[in-house]
């Protein structure tokens, strides 16, 4: 009977403690954090030519922080702490080729058939009641997209590399948007 209940002792102690070694954003960034009404993100701003790009990082953002129960907010007049994104640059270019001479193209000629696409952001944090700038720092992210090359083999006509790469490129904005804001969490709870 002893026994018994110090297995169940010893078990109820170890779950316990793994339920008690996760942290939020609000218990390692006392006091802004703690203390604030809520946390104001706005729409990113873009200074790319990547239309739509802004909102996808600023949405990844969000869902990171409620991931991690932080209180955001939609009315900045009641928040105390702002987060605000920069969409700095996109960028994208072939990483690896066709071989030469594919699908009847000349010997010389090769088709890119995946692009590497880079992605930079800044992001501060700024207390509102004190009008401060709390961190600031810029983030990068890269991904490779496979591009369908048995879709490209008419190097000349517009409807094979044009539209299709733009989309290629635009679909990997979520993934990259992912891994920088999981970067991005990690470093604001170091900071403070």
């Amino acid at each position: 009977m002893f026994q018994r209940n110090w297995q169940t002792l010893w078990w109820a102690s170890f779950l316990l403690l793994l339920t008690s070694c996760g942290y939020t954003l609000n218990h390692r960034m006392k006091p802004a954090f703690a203390e604030a009404n809520g946390v104001f993100i706005p729409v990113f701003t873009n200074f790319t030519d990547e239309v739509g790009a802004e909102r996808v990082f600023t949405n990844a953002l969000i869902r990171e922080l409620q991931s991690r129960g932080e209180l955001l907010t939609t009315d900045k007049e009641n928040s105390d702490i702002e987060i605000l994104g920069e969409v700095l640059q996109i960028t994208y270019s072939p990483s690896v080729y066709s071989d030469n001479g594919f699908r009847g193209l000349q010997s010389y000629r090769r088709l890119p058939s995946e692009l590497g696409v880079t992605v930079l952001l800044a992001l501060r944090v700024v207390d509102l009641k004190q009008k401060k700038v709390l961190w600031v720092k810029q983030f990068s992210g890269f991904r490779r997209v496979g591009i369908l090359v048995s879709r490209t083999y008419d190097y000349e006509a517009p409807s094979s590399v044009g539209l299709q790469t733009q989309s290629l490129v635009a679909s990997s904005y979520p993934d990259i948007a992912r891994d920088i804001m999981r970067d991005v969490y990690d470093e604001i709870v170091q900071i403070f």
